[in-house]
């Protein structure tokens, strides 16, 4: 995706919840594995984790208290942001960035920071565009029981 041109569209990284603060014309793609249909929105399955890795979130991962976890995880989904899948994905929303058009990331994970929406931001960054999630967590949610 070498390019010289800067895009004009935004880029915003969401759950659901977030969406209502989303005050601009975007395309809303759901980068999920799986969900039910949702109106608006296009489901763009590439950009999800490997079913191998979501399995493996689910299975090990999920119900652990700590994030000791995500380091693996980043490890991994970074290294399948790099398949010919994903880079196809990938260059369809920056094409719609550089068209101007403004583009919604959207899954159901609360919390952005342990998330692939996050990482699909960042992925971004290279290329002159910043993903602004829509939902930000910005406090540590403490487990009391």
């Amino acid at each position: 995706m070498t390019n010289t041109r800067k895009p004009s569209g935004r880029l915003y990284t969401s759950n659901l919840p977030g969406l209502k603060k989303l005050k601009t014309q975007a395309d809303r793609l759901l980068i999920t594995r799986a969900g039910a249909e949702i109106s608006n929105v296009e489901p763009v399955r590439a950009l999800s984790p490997s079913p191998d890795l979501f399995h493996t979130y689910l299975d090990e991962w999920r119900d652990r208290p700590d994030k000791s976890w995500w380091p693996e995880y980043e490890r991994r989904f970074r290294r399948e942001l790099e398949s010919e899948e994903k880079l196809g994905a990938l260059r369809d929303v920056y094409k719609r960035l550089l068209r101007g058009q403004d583009v919604a990331l959207i899954c159901f994970c609360k919390d952005h920071r342990y998330c692939h929406r996050r990482l699909v931001g960042e992925f971004f960054e290279g290329y002159g565009v910043r993903a602004e999630e829509l939902n930000p967590v910005t406090v540590e949610q403490i487990d009391l029981f």
